[in-house]
């Protein structure tokens, strides 16, 4: 989970999947504060025996002025310690996720799973008729994506030369997609987020574009790279600085 003055959200979202996580056993959050100003860092503090124990694991970039959807996500998956990462916006509730997924995993390990929850506006339809459709992308699950640690880090994790926000969930399954893993979609039933409007979504992003001339940008960019078969991101990466836990200066 990545969070940039969203503690508004996450309040609401983060006990509820600490619970979740804790009842999986053998699984754990990432949270990755992306130099909030908002108290998040003193309000997680209130988490610490979860801390302790392994369920949850703190990462504090306390550099970046502005946030970046793609940096924050891989500092968040590259502090992951388990065999599989997922992605789980902080708006979003785990719900039955993990159970779910073990599941399809157990039966094929090597599988990128993208979850969704179908847009309740839309007509009703069957589990099997929903997992065929576009998920509803403006319902805040669409990047719900799960894959093994080895397969994303074969990948580069997501595109760091994108612009902040919008177009990455596609592009990072785009790139597997092209580089074998089979992919298989996922539906959620509930509601498995808090709306945000795209404005929200730029809000810190420290650009003046608006979401939908990003996305635009940030998609051609992708096509581009998948027509000359670029498919591992961020080569020459430099790694950064983050606390992790409130106690150990690592990077990432």
């Amino acid at each position: 989970m990545t969070c940039k003055n969203r503690l508004w959200q996450l309040s609401d979202t983060l006990p509820d999947n600490l619970r979740r996580v804790e009842e999986a056993g053998d699984s754990e959050i990432v949270l990755v504060n992306y130099n909030s100003d908002d108290g998040l860092d003193a309000w997680v503090r209130r988490f610490q025996g979860c801390i302790d124990s392994g369920v949850l694991r703190y990462v504090h970039e306390r550099s970046e002025p502005y946030f970046h959807a793609s940096k924050a996500k891989n500092l968040a998956h590259f502090a992951a310690t388990g065999r599989y990462v997922v992605n789980l916006d902080a708006d979003n509730f785990i719900g039955e996720t993990i159970p779910a997924w073990r599941a399809l995993w157990a039966e094929e390990p090597d599988l990128l799973i993208h979850g969704f929850s179908p847009d309740k506006h839309r007509k009703q339809r069957s589990e099997e008729e929903a997992a065929r459709c576009r998920p509803d992308s403006g319902n805040g699950t669409y990047g719900r994506i799960g894959l093994p640690r080895t397969r994303f880090l074969a990948l580069g994790g997501y595109d760091e030369h994108l612009l902040p926000s919008a177009h990455e969930d596609q592009d990072l399954m785009d790139r597997a997609t092209a580089h074998g893993l089979p992919v298989v979609r996922r539906p959620q039933p509930g509601s498995a987020a808090i709306r945000n409007s795209h404005r929200e979504t730029m809000r810190y992003s420290g650009i003046t574009l608006d979401w939908w001339d990003v996305r635009e940008l940030n998609k051609e960019r992708s096509a581009e790279n998948l027509r000359l078969g670029r498919l591992t991101a961020n080569h020459g990466r430099s790694p950064v600085k983050v606390l992790l836990n409130f106690t150990e200066e690592t990077e990432l």
